[in-house]
């Protein structure tokens, strides 16, 4: 659970485990809708709050700046919330579009953010001993089921160390010729074994950088449409991890249709996307 913040003004949310990563992102964001609040006489920066009637000043700018964020922080501290989840805007099912680093602590803390509340958890990745090494070095106990869906030869080569003897692993096989339909069918097959076990089901999609790269936008489109709509029949919490790079973005623009809300992570926060 992590710390929630709304802006009235518009769209923004940012999401943080740490309170104090949480109120420096509200603070850069509230100034903004305000710059014109802040005046320059040439000799002093000056601010007026738009809530109350206090005003203050400061020869130097950057000082100025960071006294009318404090101020304007107090008056919207209580639109902070606690004990919240990402989910918890979406009603807890349906599919979220992960922004950031494959390989970095932004996405691993929004990987462990989705996947704990999971009593089932589905993983498809390239990656999946990294992925049971985050889940065994962060949870505080293994998932009920824990499903891989992955094309790699020897999937648990590194977690040689962790014992799976009590752990319910399943490790899914896929060949790595196999077209997007074929994963599409291997990943409903899947859900379709689980959907009706007791439990919160959490799947995390790893690969839809690669499946870009791979194939044209129309495909990915209908296969990304069909997959986030079967998961949101099985009432899934359904998290897809890409790297937003240029040459990406009108892509990204057109496949953001599809999903139910997108964040932007980085370290323990994470901020809504339009």
């Amino acid at each position: 659970m992590v710390h929630r913040w709304r802006c009235r003004h518009c769209d923004y949310t940012v999401w943080s485990a740490s309170r104090e990563a949480t109120a420096t992102n509200i603070k850069s964001h509230i100034v903004e809708h305000h710059q014109s609040q802040l005046s320059d006489d040439g000799i002093q920066r000056q601010w007026a709050c738009p809530y109350c009637e206090a005003t203050g000043q400061h020869h130097d700018r950057d000082r100025c700046v960071t006294a009318f964020q404090n101020h304007l922080f107090d008056h919207v501290t209580p639109l902070l919330e606690s004990g919240k989840h990402v989910a918890d805007d979406i009603s807890g099912t349906g599919s979220v579009l992960v922004l950031g680093k494959m390989e970095s602590t932004g996405a691993n803390n929004a990987r462990i953010h989705f996947l704990s509340p999971g009593d089932i958890v589905v993983m498809v990745t390239t990656n999946p001993a990294k992925r049971l090494r985050l889940l065994n070095d962060e949870l505080a106990r293994w998932p009920a089921s824990t499903i891989i869906i992955t094309t790699t030869d020897n999937p648990l080569a590194g977690v040689e160390d962790i014992d799976f003897t009590d752990i319910p692993l399943e490790i899914v096989k896929l060949d790595k010729k196999l077209g997007l339909g074929g994963l599409g069918e291997t990943i409903s097959r899947v859900i379709q074994e689980y959907e009706n076990a007791q439990g919160k089901l959490s799947v995390e999609v790893d690969i839809l950088e690669e499946i870009i790269q791979t194939f044209d936008i129309e495909m990915v489109f209908k296969f990304l449409h069909a997959l986030t709509g079967r998961l949101k029949q099985a009432n899934a919490l359904s998290h897809y991890y890409v790297n937003p790079s240029p040459r990406d973005e009108s892509t990204l623009n057109i496949l953001k249709q599809v999903f139910d809300m997108q964040i932007a992570v980085s370290g323990s926060t994470f901020v809504s996307k339009p």
